[in-house]
């Protein structure tokens, strides 16, 4: 997403929100989660909000990566009990806990990727970052992973019809669910810790996700089959 975003006003609306808190939290090392690993995408971005707050002398942050403190869930649960202060997260989870966002988990809703940053640089975007307080959540920023494409072990997926009868991991999003059945897929909700175990097992055939994903995850180490259907797109964002 544009720069202005992450770095124009972050340090400002995180300083506001941490000095809220009281003097003895704006002291306090503050937990920042990410489900990947430092290598990802994810990890990207939480090297560039820890450096956008490296002049701030009154916390640090504190990072964890790979899941460390649970899955997308269990984070968000996290942060509205505050055992977690920072969260750099997918929309997949965030329908349960703000079911205003559920409008862009629709399938093929944007164009390409310059249509989606166009809608959520808007004020459409920036009016569904102000749902979230009502819901115990600060969304600072959008960001960005990419469309979400399937991969799987079982066949090439070239039509609709490829795809029934598979297996397929998917996030704990009702949306996703329902569309996914809808082409005749088994698709098994799961959180993301719990993933590479379940192809590795057979317990599934496959899982969607954006190629961020795929690639840093190393996907092709567990799976033969990608086919870039660009299903949903899948926003990033950075919660306290």
């Amino acid at each position: 997403m544009k720069k202005k975003h992450l770095f124009g006003w972050l340090a400002a609306a995180v300083t506001t929100g941490v000095l809220a808190m009281g003097t003895a939290a704006a002291q306090t090392p503050l937990k920042m989660a990410y489900a990947l690993s430092e290598d990802s995408h994810y990890g990207a971005g939480a090297a560039a909000f820890v450096e956008a707050m490296a002049d701030n002398e009154d916390f640090v942050i504190e990072q964890f990566p790979n899941s460390a403190l649970g899955g997308e869930r269990e984070v968000i649960e996290g942060l509205q009990l505050g055992t977690v202060d920072v969260a750099l997260v997918s929309t997949g989870a965030i329908l349960n806990f703000v079911p205003e966002t559920g409008v862009f988990d629709i399938p093929f809703l944007f164009r390409d990727l310059e249509h989606a940053r166009n809608v959520l640089d808007s004020d459409i975007g920036a009016g569904m970052l102000e749902e979230f307080p009502k819901h115990g959540l600060v969304a600072l920023a959008w960001g960005e992973q990419g469309f979400r494409h399937l991969t799987n072990s079982k066949r090439a997926v070239e039509t609709p019809e490829d795809i029934k009868g598979l297996k397929i991991r998917i996030t704990e999003n009702p949306i996703h669910l329902e569309a996914f059945r809808e082409l005749g897929v088994l698709a098994t909700p799961m959180a993301w810790p719990e993933v590479a175990t379940a192809l590795q097992q057979g317990t599934i055939d496959g899982q969607e996700n954006p190629l961020s994903v795929i690639v840093s995850t190393k996907m092709w180490q567990l799976q033969d089959y990608l086919s870039l259907t660009g299903h949903v797109y899948a926003p990033a964002l950075i919660l306290i």
